[in-house]
Protein backbone atom coordinates (compact mmCIF):
# COMPACT_ATOMS: atom_id res chain seq x y z
CA UNK A 1 0.00 0.00 0.00
CA UNK A 2 2.81 5.31 -1.28
CA UNK A 3 2.55 8.39 0.64
CA UNK A 4 4.13 11.78 0.63
CA UNK A 5 3.90 15.15 2.20
CA UNK A 6 2.19 17.72 0.06
CA UNK A 7 3.09 21.20 -1.21
CA UNK A 8 6.26 20.12 -2.86
CA UNK A 9 7.62 23.44 -3.96
CA UNK A 10 7.29 24.99 -0.52
CA UNK A 11 9.11 22.09 1.11
CA UNK A 12 11.56 21.01 -1.57
CA UNK A 13 14.53 22.08 0.49
CA UNK A 14 13.38 20.00 3.46
CA UNK A 15 13.35 16.70 1.55
CA UNK A 16 16.22 14.27 2.13
CA UNK A 17 18.14 13.49 -1.06
CA UNK A 18 19.86 10.14 -1.54
CA UNK A 19 21.87 11.30 -4.52
CA UNK A 20 21.98 14.13 -7.01
CA UNK A 21 23.97 13.42 -10.10
CA UNK A 22 23.46 12.95 -13.81
CA UNK A 23 21.95 9.48 -13.97
CA UNK A 24 19.84 9.10 -17.13
CA UNK A 25 16.24 8.08 -16.49
CA UNK A 26 16.53 5.20 -18.94
CA UNK A 27 19.21 3.61 -16.73
CA UNK A 28 16.90 3.73 -13.73
CA UNK A 29 14.10 2.09 -15.72
CA UNK A 30 16.49 -0.57 -16.93
CA UNK A 31 17.60 -1.23 -13.35
CA UNK A 32 13.98 -1.67 -12.24
CA UNK A 33 13.28 -4.10 -15.07
CA UNK A 34 16.38 -6.13 -14.26
CA UNK A 35 15.39 -6.16 -10.60
CA UNK A 36 11.95 -7.55 -11.44
CA UNK A 37 13.38 -10.14 -13.82
CA UNK A 38 15.76 -11.37 -11.17
CA UNK A 39 13.04 -12.98 -9.08
CA UNK A 40 12.33 -16.68 -9.33
CA UNK A 41 9.21 -17.54 -11.35
CA UNK A 42 7.27 -18.72 -8.31
CA UNK A 43 7.84 -15.41 -6.49
CA UNK A 44 5.81 -12.35 -7.33
CA UNK A 45 5.38 -8.71 -6.39
CA UNK A 46 2.26 -6.40 -5.52
CA UNK A 47 -1.39 -5.77 -5.20
CA UNK A 48 -0.78 -2.18 -4.14
CA UNK A 49 -1.05 -0.75 -7.66
CA UNK A 50 -4.81 -1.08 -7.17
CA UNK A 51 -5.81 1.47 -4.55
CA UNK A 52 -9.15 0.09 -3.36
CA UNK A 53 -8.89 -2.33 -0.43
CA UNK A 54 -11.16 -5.35 0.03
CA UNK A 55 -12.74 -7.11 3.00
CA UNK A 56 -10.37 -10.06 3.09
CA UNK A 57 -6.94 -10.83 4.51
CA UNK A 58 -4.29 -13.47 3.97
CA UNK A 59 -4.68 -16.75 5.83
CA UNK A 60 -3.51 -16.98 9.43
CA UNK A 61 0.22 -17.58 9.68
CA UNK A 62 1.00 -16.39 6.15
CA UNK A 63 3.55 -13.70 5.39
CA UNK A 64 2.87 -11.57 2.33
CA UNK A 65 5.28 -9.37 0.43
CA UNK A 66 4.00 -6.79 -2.02
CA UNK A 67 6.13 -4.65 -4.25
CA UNK A 68 5.72 -2.60 -7.37
CA UNK A 69 7.45 -0.23 -9.73
CA UNK A 70 5.87 2.45 -11.87
CA UNK A 71 6.43 5.41 -14.14
CA UNK A 72 4.35 8.61 -13.76
CA UNK A 73 4.08 11.06 -16.64
CA UNK A 74 2.92 14.63 -15.99
CA UNK A 75 2.51 17.43 -18.49
CA UNK A 76 5.20 20.12 -18.32
CA UNK A 77 7.21 18.00 -15.89
CA UNK A 78 9.82 15.28 -15.88
CA UNK A 79 8.68 11.65 -15.41
CA UNK A 80 8.85 10.07 -11.98
CA UNK A 81 9.93 6.50 -11.28
CA UNK A 82 8.74 4.82 -8.08
CA UNK A 83 9.45 1.48 -6.42
CA UNK A 84 8.03 0.25 -3.12
CA UNK A 85 7.91 -2.85 -0.90
CA UNK A 86 5.20 -3.73 1.64
CA UNK A 87 5.07 -6.59 4.12
CA UNK A 88 2.09 -8.04 5.98
CA UNK A 89 1.03 -10.97 8.14
CA UNK A 90 -2.21 -12.29 9.59
CA UNK A 91 -1.80 -12.74 13.33
CA UNK A 92 -5.23 -14.40 13.63
CA UNK A 93 -7.84 -15.52 11.12
CA UNK A 94 -9.30 -11.99 11.28
CA UNK A 95 -6.43 -9.59 12.09
CA UNK A 96 -3.76 -8.58 9.60
CA UNK A 97 -0.88 -6.15 10.09
CA UNK A 98 0.73 -4.45 7.10
CA UNK A 99 3.95 -2.56 7.79
CA UNK A 100 7.04 -1.27 6.10
CA UNK A 101 6.62 0.36 2.77
CA UNK A 102 10.30 0.76 2.04
CA UNK A 103 10.55 2.62 -1.22
CA UNK A 104 12.05 5.40 -3.27
CA UNK A 105 11.07 7.85 -6.00
CA UNK A 106 13.38 9.12 -8.70
CA UNK A 107 12.83 12.37 -10.59
CA UNK A 108 15.16 14.89 -12.22
CA UNK A 109 18.29 13.03 -11.10
CA UNK A 110 17.15 12.96 -7.47
CA UNK A 111 16.03 9.97 -5.38
CA UNK A 112 13.92 10.41 -2.26
CA UNK A 113 12.55 7.91 0.26
CA UNK A 114 8.84 7.16 0.49
CA UNK A 115 6.91 7.35 3.74
CA UNK A 116 6.67 4.21 5.87
CA UNK A 117 3.34 2.64 6.75
CA UNK A 118 1.73 0.63 9.52
CA UNK A 119 -1.86 -0.58 9.05
CA UNK A 120 -3.85 -3.03 11.18
CA UNK A 121 -6.89 -4.51 9.40
CA UNK A 122 -9.68 -6.50 11.01
CA UNK A 123 -12.35 -8.61 9.29
CA UNK A 124 -15.66 -7.95 11.04
CA UNK A 125 -17.84 -10.27 8.98
CA UNK A 126 -17.23 -12.84 6.24
CA UNK A 127 -19.80 -13.65 3.62
CA UNK A 128 -20.37 -14.84 0.07
CA UNK A 129 -23.16 -13.70 -2.20
CA UNK A 130 -25.57 -10.80 -1.69
CA UNK A 131 -24.52 -10.09 1.92
CA UNK A 132 -21.19 -8.23 1.89
CA UNK A 133 -18.07 -9.05 3.84
CA UNK A 134 -16.96 -6.20 6.11
CA UNK A 135 -13.53 -5.17 7.37
CA UNK A 136 -12.03 -2.06 8.95
CA UNK A 137 -8.53 -0.60 8.78
CA UNK A 138 -6.54 2.34 10.07
CA UNK A 139 -3.06 3.48 9.11
CA UNK A 140 -0.37 5.95 10.00
CA UNK A 141 2.33 7.07 7.59
CA UNK A 142 5.73 7.95 9.00
CA UNK A 143 7.08 11.01 7.14
CA UNK A 144 10.36 10.20 5.45
CA UNK A 145 9.69 11.86 2.11
CA UNK A 146 9.28 15.48 3.15
CA UNK A 147 8.22 17.65 6.06
CA UNK A 148 8.98 15.57 9.19
CA UNK A 149 6.31 17.47 11.13
CA UNK A 150 3.52 16.50 8.74
CA UNK A 151 1.85 13.12 9.37
CA UNK A 152 -0.75 11.51 7.10
CA UNK A 153 -3.21 8.86 8.24
CA UNK A 154 -6.50 7.24 7.26
CA UNK A 155 -9.29 5.10 8.67
CA UNK A 156 -11.90 3.29 6.61
CA UNK A 157 -14.37 0.45 6.32
CA UNK A 158 -14.42 -2.00 3.41
CA UNK A 159 -17.49 -3.78 2.04
CA UNK A 160 -16.92 -6.55 -0.51
CA UNK A 161 -19.36 -8.69 -2.46
CA UNK A 162 -17.87 -11.98 -3.69
CA UNK A 163 -20.27 -13.18 -6.36
CA UNK A 164 -20.49 -16.26 -8.58
CA UNK A 165 -18.33 -18.36 -6.25
CA UNK A 166 -18.14 -22.03 -7.29
CA UNK A 167 -20.32 -24.32 -5.20
CA UNK A 168 -18.51 -25.59 -2.13
CA UNK A 169 -15.63 -23.11 -2.42
CA UNK A 170 -14.59 -21.18 0.70
CA UNK A 171 -11.76 -19.27 -0.98
CA UNK A 172 -12.63 -15.52 -1.12
CA UNK A 173 -10.41 -15.16 -4.19
CA UNK A 174 -12.29 -17.86 -6.12
CA UNK A 175 -15.19 -15.87 -7.57
CA UNK A 176 -16.44 -14.68 -10.91
CA UNK A 177 -17.09 -11.09 -9.83
CA UNK A 178 -16.00 -9.07 -6.80
CA UNK A 179 -17.23 -5.57 -5.94
CA UNK A 180 -15.52 -3.41 -3.32
CA UNK A 181 -16.65 -0.18 -1.62
CA UNK A 182 -14.39 1.82 0.74
CA UNK A 183 -15.63 4.66 2.93
CA UNK A 184 -13.73 6.55 5.60
CA UNK A 185 -11.53 9.55 6.22
CA UNK A 186 -7.99 10.57 5.46
CA UNK A 187 -6.25 13.05 7.69
CA UNK A 188 -3.16 15.17 8.04
CA UNK A 189 -1.55 16.47 11.21
CA UNK A 190 0.99 19.28 11.06
CA UNK A 191 2.97 19.40 14.29
CA UNK A 192 4.36 22.86 13.49
CA UNK A 193 1.21 24.92 13.98
CA UNK A 194 -0.56 21.94 15.65
CA UNK A 195 -3.08 21.85 12.83
CA UNK A 196 -5.24 18.76 12.16
CA UNK A 197 -7.24 18.33 8.95
CA UNK A 198 -9.55 15.51 7.90
CA UNK A 199 -11.81 14.83 4.93
CA UNK A 200 -13.99 12.12 3.43
CA UNK A 201 -12.38 9.24 1.59
CA UNK A 202 -14.22 6.85 -0.71
CA UNK A 203 -13.41 4.31 -3.39
CA UNK A 204 -15.29 1.78 -5.53
CA UNK A 205 -13.90 -1.07 -7.59
CA UNK A 206 -14.70 -4.33 -9.35
CA UNK A 207 -12.75 -7.45 -10.31
CA UNK A 208 -14.16 -9.84 -12.92
CA UNK A 209 -12.88 -12.96 -14.64
CA UNK A 210 -12.00 -12.69 -18.33
CA UNK A 211 -12.82 -15.04 -21.21
CA UNK A 212 -9.11 -15.81 -21.47
CA UNK A 213 -8.86 -17.64 -18.16
CA UNK A 214 -10.38 -17.75 -14.70
CA UNK A 215 -6.93 -16.82 -13.36
CA UNK A 216 -6.78 -13.58 -15.36
CA UNK A 217 -9.03 -10.81 -14.00
CA UNK A 218 -9.94 -7.37 -15.30
CA UNK A 219 -10.13 -4.64 -12.66
CA UNK A 220 -11.32 -1.06 -12.56
CA UNK A 221 -11.73 1.49 -9.80
CA UNK A 222 -12.49 5.13 -9.08
CA UNK A 223 -11.43 6.80 -5.85
CA UNK A 224 -11.25 10.12 -4.04
CA UNK A 225 -7.48 10.33 -4.30
CA UNK A 226 -4.94 7.90 -2.90
CA UNK A 227 -5.42 7.49 0.89
CA UNK A 228 -1.62 7.67 1.20
CA UNK A 229 -1.75 11.23 -0.13
CA UNK A 230 -3.96 13.72 1.70
CA UNK A 231 -4.05 16.36 -1.06
CA UNK A 232 -4.97 13.97 -3.84
CA UNK A 233 -8.69 14.01 -4.66
CA UNK A 234 -11.36 13.03 -7.19
CA UNK A 235 -11.27 12.43 -10.12
CA UNK A 236 -8.84 9.53 -9.99
CA UNK A 237 -9.11 6.12 -11.64
CA UNK A 238 -7.18 2.94 -12.27
CA UNK A 239 -7.72 -0.01 -14.55
CA UNK A 240 -5.73 -3.06 -15.54
CA UNK A 241 -5.30 -6.80 -15.24
CA UNK A 242 -4.43 -9.20 -12.42
CA UNK A 243 -3.03 -12.66 -13.01
CA UNK A 244 -3.42 -15.26 -10.26
CA UNK A 245 -0.42 -17.30 -11.37
CA UNK A 246 -0.77 -19.63 -8.38
CA UNK A 247 -2.78 -19.53 -5.17
CA UNK A 248 0.13 -17.67 -3.54
CA UNK A 249 1.33 -15.58 -6.46
CA UNK A 250 -0.27 -12.62 -8.21
CA UNK A 251 0.85 -10.11 -10.80
CA UNK A 252 -0.71 -6.75 -11.72
CA UNK A 253 -0.47 -4.45 -14.71
CA UNK A 254 -2.10 -1.08 -14.04
CA UNK A 255 -2.84 2.19 -15.85
CA UNK A 256 -3.72 5.10 -13.57
CA UNK A 257 -5.00 8.64 -14.11
CA UNK A 258 -5.25 11.46 -11.55
CA UNK A 259 -6.54 14.95 -12.31
CA UNK A 260 -4.51 17.65 -10.59
CA UNK A 261 -6.39 20.78 -9.58
CA UNK A 262 -3.95 22.76 -7.45
CA UNK A 263 -0.35 23.85 -7.32
CA UNK A 264 0.11 21.88 -4.11
CA UNK A 265 -1.03 18.49 -5.34
CA UNK A 266 1.33 15.80 -6.49
CA UNK A 267 0.85 12.09 -7.18
CA UNK A 268 1.48 9.52 -4.47
CA UNK A 269 4.65 8.61 -6.32
CA UNK A 270 6.21 11.77 -4.88
CA UNK A 271 6.94 13.69 -8.08
CA UNK A 272 5.75 17.17 -8.91
CA UNK A 273 2.89 17.56 -11.35
CA UNK A 274 1.26 20.20 -13.51
CA UNK A 275 -2.37 21.32 -13.56
CA UNK A 276 -3.57 18.51 -15.79
CA UNK A 277 -4.05 14.75 -15.92
CA UNK A 278 -1.12 12.73 -14.64
CA UNK A 279 -0.78 9.15 -15.86
CA UNK A 280 1.04 6.22 -14.28
CA UNK A 281 1.90 2.76 -15.57
CA UNK A 282 2.75 0.22 -12.85
CA UNK A 283 3.66 -3.42 -12.59
CA UNK A 284 3.14 -5.14 -9.26
CA UNK A 285 3.78 -8.54 -7.72
CA UNK A 286 2.57 -10.27 -4.58
CA UNK A 287 3.63 -13.54 -3.01
CA UNK A 288 2.50 -15.41 0.13
CA UNK A 289 4.67 -17.60 2.33
CA UNK A 290 3.33 -20.17 4.78
CA UNK A 291 5.32 -19.24 7.89
CA UNK A 292 3.16 -20.40 10.80
CA UNK A 293 0.26 -21.93 8.92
Amino acid sequence: MVASSQRVKARESMMPTFFHQDVPLCRVLLLLLCFAAGFKPEIAFAVRPFITDDARIVYKGQLETESYAGLTMARHDKPTVEARFLQGMSLTDRLEIIAGGFGVTYQANQARPLDMLIQPKYVVYRSFGAIPSISVAAASLFPLSGNRQQWNSYAMAHASWFLFTPEGSTDPYDNGLAIHINVGTKSQYDAGPSNYRSKLYWAAAFEVITPLSREIRFLGEVFNGDPFSYEEKFPAFQTGFRWYKTANTQMDLVFRGVRDSSDHTRPASGGEVGRDWNYTIQVGFRTLFDVFR
